[in-house]
């Protein structure tokens, strides 16, 4: 026992380094900057892919995001996968499969999968269309979780020609799990939740839609304040006129959201997505998103709006 001792206190030190800088240790650090150089990896692929495929080339002025956590970029790289796979489908390629997104804590590392397989889904597309190889890309410095996200948000403008992105199919399946995830929280919390009645709206725009999901969000910060949830900020809602794929963006992270709370709460099964009507209608959508918002209010003790 003794020379153990003795030969711990000699050699610990060194057998730490070796542990510190061995290639498994090294390998296993993974931070923004090594996620935003994988992003710019993706982005090439699809700018060459595009240009086999005779498309335009995309110029489009980047959204600025704040407050994004690693969660939103799971569940962001996973709905790029779900572009992805459609492509391969289109080519012939076989289709990967999509992963799902585990009950646990995401750091950087965890996000670094969900961007390997996406990189994989286009690197089979490429090879199959003949597409130039894109050129290495230097790991940058400095990179922030918003700025990943904003190559995430460039990548999916990417897509535009190359697959339909159904916008309406998105926003149905993520608005379904949403209620589903609320309803498993109310239950195990005992929380009231009944989703009012849809009204008919008239003369909605997408822009107020959007207003209507940052509510949302906003009333989720308060519900996880009163579970005891540290809550993340929402961010910031575009600016000018938004998109359909922004509300869509929205939903994503309503759901990203809504996942850390179930992990948080131990809540390990994933809410199935129900059959709903097309949202391509602005006001439909609305209707939608205002229906959620009375649900959450409820939750939340605040009166209805």
């Amino acid at each position: 026992m003794i020379k153990l001792v003795l030969f711990l206190q000699r050699y610990g030190f060194a057998i730490g380094c070796l542990l510190v800088f061995s290639p498994v240790s090294v390998a296993a650090i993974v931070n923004n900057n090594h996620l935003y150089q994988k992003t710019q990896v993706i982005t090439q692929q699809l700018v060459e892919i595009r240009e086999q495929q005779k498309l335009p080339a995309l110029s489009t002025e980047p959204q600025i995001f704040a407050d994004k956590l690693a969660i939103h970029l799971v569940f962001k790289s996973q709905q790029l996968s779900e572009f992805a796979a459609k492509l391969q489908s289109k080519h012939g390629v076989p289709v990967s499969a999509n992963k799902n997104v585990a009950y646990r804590v995401i750091r950087p590392r965890s996000v670094m999968p969900y961007l390997e397989l996406l990189e994989q889904q286009l690197d089979a597309v490429a090879t199959k269309v003949a597409a130039t190889k894109p050129a290495d890309v230097e790991r940058p410095l400095g990179k922030s979780v918003n700025d990943v996200y904003q190559q995430l948000v460039i990548i999916e403008a990417l897509f535009v020609d190359l697959v339909d992105r159904e916008g309406s199919t998105a926003l149905a399946k993520n608005l379904s799990i949403i209620k589903g995830d609320l309803q498993q929280i109310s239950q195990l919390k005992d929380l009231p939740l009944n989703f009012a009645s849809l009204n008919n709206f008239q003369n909605r725009e997408l822009t107020d839609a959007n207003i209507v999901a940052f509510q949302c969000l906003y009333l989720l910060e308060r519900l996880f304040r009163q579970l005891a949830i540290e809550p993340s900020k929402p961010g910031r809602l575009p600016t000018g006129e938004s998109s359909l794929y922004q509300v869509v963006d929205s939903t994503v992270n309503l759901r990203a959201e809504l996942h850390r709370a179930k992990t948080i709460l131990q809540i390990e099964q994933d809410s199935p997505a129900e059959p709903m009507a097309d949202l391509s209608n602005a006001n439909l959508l609305y209707a939608q998103l205002v229906q959620l918002r009375s649900g959450l209010l409820q939750m939340v003790g605040a009166p209805a709006l």
